[in-house]
């Protein structure tokens, strides 16, 4: 059992998705599940951004790839290599400017290949993450919930969904904490407290779900 455990936060002290995510990982842990960890640190190690080499690479077969291009996918064939020998994918990941870090970002860029994991049949297209569990353990410094000054600002929910769901897993487990920065102290620690919560139910699902 390998489970990819990914930050993107940028702040390593104080960064309540990175709380959330060790303490998923914690929780899978005291739920007996065994497994071994491949972390990926965006912060420690950003993926490099698309550019126009690895763009154009990725609209040509594979057997017609220049040296250049094959370099220039080096690394986004090792991620997209780990993603997919993981069994898991636990990924805290903030939310900055209404979207995603541009370090996670990346990453899906350098992670959502044809032919590696998806692929265009006869039926359509096939996502090839099918079958691995994925939890997004997200926080934001302001409160997006319902009738509040941020509702309906929140784009990184639909991003993930949309993404990874085309990549095969319609629906990841999220679990948000907001808001953790605008609204005090007793607001930030009631929003962790119910992630938390909802993270340790979601944690005994999957280890009853990957044990057996």
């Amino acid at each position: 059992m390998r489970i990819l455990h990914l930050d993107a936060s940028v702040r390593f002290e104080g960064s309540t998705s990175r709380q959330l995510s060790q303490f998923f990982i914690d929780k899978l842990r005291e739920n007996g599940l065994s497994f071994e960890i491949d972390r990926l640190d965006l912060a420690e190690t950003p993926p490099n951004h698309f550019g126009p080499v690895q763009t154009a690479a990725v609209y040509v077969s594979i057997s017609d790839h220049t040296p250049e291009m094959k370099a220039a996918l080096s690394e986004s064939d090792a991620l997209a290599a780990r993603v997919m020998a993981a069994d898991a994918l636990v990924c805290g990941v903030p939310l900055y400017n209404f979207g995603m870090p541009s370090a996670f970002k990346a990453f899906v860029d350098n992670v959502s290949r044809s032919g590696i994991t998806f692929e265009y049949t006869e039926s359509g297209l096939v996502g090839r993450l099918a079958g691995k569990h994925m939890a997004f353990l997200t926080s934001a410094g302001g409160n997006y919930r319902e009738g509040a000054v941020f509702e309906g600002l929140d784009c990184l929910t639909p991003h993930i969904r949309t993404i990874f769901g085309f990549l095969g897993v319609p629906e990841p487990d999220l679990i948000k904490a907001h808001p953790t920065t605008f609204e005090g102290v007793e607001a930030k620690e009631k929003a962790i407290a119910e992630a938390e919560a909802r993270a340790a139910e979601v944690a005994a699902r999957w280890a009853s779900e990957l044990a057996s």
